[in-house]
């Protein structure tokens, strides 16, 4: 089930589903230590007028959408059988780890309402269950979950009192155990005092409603490595009142979306909201040192006991590319100073990353029929060292890159130089942007040809002229050999990849049509208007198109990744959210009339029609109904979103198009307001 809403501060993120339970809580790093982890959930319950229900049950009625300009949610769930309706509110605060829960409850009876709300907690510290304490402490009426650490404090606050109404401990998945949760059904709690080993545990808070009337609950999870960090963060939501966070939440976002708000300024009000929420998302996969996630959803586990939530350079490249050209440079800057920390000596970037810096898990061998081979995307160092030049561009932060210089641009510069096969001069094997076919394909040439140039510039900017000549050479070759080798003329386009026979020098050519051919304009190889380039562009789009409802394009010819049940006869594969615009910006940028933006806002509207009610992209789709596929919401298809939003708008001022007026807001966007009982 891909994730409905998120919600984070760069060190503790918390991912919710259709329901608005929470199922993935990362802390102290964004996309590390997922504390719930795979197929668990937090859970929220109710019961009244002596009834039972989990608010996943299916007689409630769920909807999940922000507060405009922010990543405060504004969800709401109703029980027409219990006649109960819920208003969510849940925000971490911007500088202090806490998850706050603001629940406005309403009694649609006609009749007063002993009302208890019950929270099961299902921590899996570090990832697993084992060796965890869970205990009530009574003197602050809150519990408290830890191990080594990792501390998370549970407590709230009603119009009435502070802390638990009651609460119990207990073990879970051991011996067949479910958990506390079960005990919550009958309306009471054991209150067992402490647990240790495999635990969870539960709340209960108790509030009266009056007849038609409402009331405010709120509930917060404090993440701290020791128990005095926790106590001291409860106390500080205590002293400066939860609603008074949550207000401060709002404004901050609010203020954070907009401060480049001129950027977009020519384009109608709907795409700059789709734009706007957008931007908010990316920055929720975004950890605060500096790794840019690829997505934080833990149900891709189902798949092969992994997930998304690691760093890829190329992934975090293009995100980085996006947010600097919507003026989040800061951003940008320290998701470089990763790259560069991370970077060996040989000057290439593995595959992915941890946000603690480690090397990710990897599914490239060394050795290979016999023979060693680099396990690596060679497109991923090549398009780090093309991001650090787009920034540099954008923002001209001549020290930054002289820091820069001997970590990064020369290194990857002179493995960039040396990492080429003698027979053919362009770059040796490696895997390719989609990490399943290795040889040596157009779009990592492209990004090489890219890199390449960019470490020239750079180079040149700092003084090193040799440099900068030898950077500038092998480019020059590599772009000759890209257009010998790699473009077919029977076929009139580009191959998606070609294969070097090492000791024959035999070369074997895969004519298999793959959108990552777009990498061959958008790496600046060629003129988008260049004639290859078109006619490889217009066969792209005829073979990826997806001759369904939903449209669309896929990957690349017969791709069977995620496929779901259906008939996929005619169906290249999944339609993408990257390739669909990746697809609009060829268009826009060959774009000569204003007529000639038709389609390209037909992508757009495609893209902005298949978010949910919250704002969120997968990273694919049903071919057959929309549904949202893998995990949601992948950063990169966010930050392709933002980019074609911002090309679009320029496009739109070269054609004198008239500035679309910005709708004023107030300062604070409306959220549900507590009314005392």
């Amino acid at each position: 089930m891909p994730r409905s809403i998120v919600t984070g501060n760069g060190n503790l993120l918390i991912a919710m589903d259709a329901e608005n339970m929470i199922r993935d809580l990362y802390y102290p790093f964004v996309g590390m230590e997922d504390h719930v982890a795979f197929q668990h959930l937090h859970r929220i319950g109710v019961w009244t007028d002596q009834q039972f229900s989990w608010l996943y049950d299916k007689e409630w009625q769920h909807s999940s959408q922000y507060v405009e300009d922010t990543i405060v949610t504004n969800s709401h769930a109703k029980n027409d059988r219990l006649k109960l309706q819920f208003a969510f509110n849940d925000f971490v605060y911007p500088t202090e780890d806490v998850f706050i829960r603001k629940i406005v409850i309403r009694n649609d009876e006609d009749h007063e309402r002993h009302l208890k709300l019950f929270f099961g907690q299902d921590f899996h510290l570090y990832g697993d269950k084992q060796q965890d304490t869970a205990y009530f402490d009574p003197e602050h009426k809150a519990l408290v979950h830890y191990r080594k650490r990792r501390y998370f404090w549970i407590s709230g606050l009603t119009n009435t009192k502070e802390g638990l109404d009651s609460y119990t401990t207990g073990k879970s998945e051991y011996r067949g155990l479910e958990g506390t949760w079960r005990d919550a059904e009958d309306g009471h709690l054991a209150e067992n005092a402490i647990e240790q080993g495999s635990v969870d545990s539960t709340v209960e808070f108790d509030v009266s409603i009056r007849p038609k009337g409402q009331t405010t609950l709120y509930f917060w999870i404090c993440a701290g490595k020791t128990l005095e960090e926790v106590v001291k963060l409860h106390k500080f939501i205590l002293n400066e009142k939860p609603e008074k966070l949550l207000i401060n939440t709002i404004n901050y976002w609010q203020s954070w979306v907009s401060k480049e708000k001129d950027r977009v300024a020519a384009i109608p009000e709907d795409m700059q909201k789709a734009y706007k929420q957008s931007l908010l998302i990316v920055r929720t996969q975004i950890d605060n040192r500096g790794a840019i996630i690829a997505a934080n959803d833990s149900d891709i586990m189902k798949f092969n006991k992994d997930t998304y939530t690691y760093m890829w350079p190329r992934d975090g490249a293009w995100v980085s590319i996006a947010l600097d050209h919507a003026g989040y440079g800061e951003i940008s800057q320290r998701f470089l100073e990763f790259c560069s920390d991370v970077m060996p000596v040989e000057g290439y970037l593995m595959p992915k990353y941890n946000p603690d810096h480690s090397v990710g898990s990897n599914w490239h061998p060394w050795f290979k029929n016999h023979e060693k081979q680099m396990p690596i995307q060679e497109d991923e160092t090549a398009s780090v060292t093309f991001a650090l030049y787009n920034h540099f561009r954008q923002f001209h932060d001549i020290e930054f890159i002289q820091r820069m210089y001997p970590t990064l641009i020369s290194e990857a510069g002179n493995f960039m130089t040396k990492y080429v096969d003698p027979q053919t001069d362009l770059p040796r094997a490696s895997y390719d942007l989609w990490e399943y076919d290795r040889g040596v394909s157009a779009y990592t040439c492209a990004a090489v040809y890219a890199g390449l140039n960019a470490a020239s510039k750079l180079s040149e900017t700092l003084g090193h002229f040799n440099h900068q000549r030898k950077f500038a050479k092998a480019a020059e070759r590599l772009k000759e050999v890209i257009l010998k080798f790699l473009y077919d003329k029977e076929k009139g386009r580009f191959l998606k990849k070609i294969t070097v026979d090492e000791s024959t020098g035999e070369i074997t050519k895969d004519y298999l049509i793959d959108a990552s051919l777009h990498g061959l304009w958008m790496f600046g190889l060629l003129p988008p208007d260049d004639p290859r380039i078109v006619s490889t562009m217009n066969a792209v789009h005829d073979a990826l198109k997806v001759p369904t409802p939903v449209g669309g394009l896929a990957r690349y010819e017969r791709d069977d990744y995620q496929r779901v049940h259906g008939d996929y006869n005619g169906i290249p594969g999944n339609p993408w959210i990257i390739t669909t615009l990746w697809h609009a910006q060829w268009l826009m940028a060959i774009a000569k009339t204003r007529e000639g933006m038709q389609p390209v806002e037909e992508a757009i509207q495609w893209t902005i029609g298949h978010m949910n009610k919250a704002g969120i992209l997968p990273e694919q789709l049903s071919p057959f109904n929309g549904e949202h596929l893998s995990v949601a919401p992948l950063t990169w298809s966010h930050a392709v979103f933002v980019d074609t939003i911002l090309q679009y708008n320029e496009k739109l001022k070269e054609f004198a198009i008239p500035v679309a007026p910005i709708a004023t807001k107030p300062e604070v966007a409306p959220v549900a307001e507590p009314i005392a009982d």
